[in-house]
């Protein structure tokens, strides 16, 4: 009698550590969660191209060692009045800097998945226009984002301001979305958000 029980114990208490094992190889497993770590991205540039001067000059933002670190630098936005600019963004994780990576590309291969949106505050508005290029799609024909084309009409008073964010897996079917307009219903996760200093002269 005090085998049975012995050995009943024991077939327990190896069930419960089996149990514990697989547990723990699940939660460690991402394939079997599904789960993706964040993507980093570091350093965001805007490439600006003047087609009738061929005139080309870029603004960047940059952070590679993240928030809480120091401090990012930030370029500030200097565009001609009455002007009509191409503008294309690349972004990277570069927290490495022996290892930068273009993030660029992996958007371009998640295009469905990724959109670029351009909010102008403090008056921008008045003075700059931002439109999606045509071209710029996904396999849907929705907008990403990468490339738009900015057109200045007046002078800026100093304190307008453009704000980029890239969203992840955004409803790009709601209303305004392919025009560019932020709402709620937009929904998704912000990538990176960063706010530039526009200055038209």
């Amino acid at each position: 009698m005090m085998k049975i029980k012995f050995n009943t114990l024991l077939m327990l208490i190896l069930s419960a550590f089996m149990f514990t094992a697989c547990e723990s190889d699940d939660d460690d497993n991402p394939d079997q969660n599904n789960q993706e770590d964040p993507e980093v991205i570091t350093d965001l540039v805007l490439n600006f191209e003047n087609p009738d001067t061929q005139e080309t000059f870029s603004v960047s933002f940059s952070d590679p060692d993240g928030p809480g670190g120091n401090p990012p630098v930030v370029d500030e936005i200097n565009l001609d009045e009455t002007t009509a600019y191409l503008v294309n963004v690349t972004v990277a994780d570069a927290s490495d800097p022996d290892d930068v990576e273009d993030i660029t590309a992996e958007i371009e291969e998640e295009d469905d998945e990724h959109q670029f949106f351009y909010v102008l505050e403090a008056g921008a508005s008045d003075v700059l226009g931002v439109n999606y290029d045509p071209t710029d799609v996904d396999g849907d024909g929705n907008p990403i984002g990468l490339k738009t084309q900015w057109t200045t009409s007046g002078t800026t008073s100093g304190s307008e301001t453009v704000t980029v964010l890239l969203r992840h897996e955004p409803n790009k079917n709601a209303p305004g979305a392919v025009d560019g307009e932020l709402s709620e219903e937009v929904g998704g996760e912000t990538d990176i958000q960063v706010t530039f200093n526009l200055n038209i002269e």
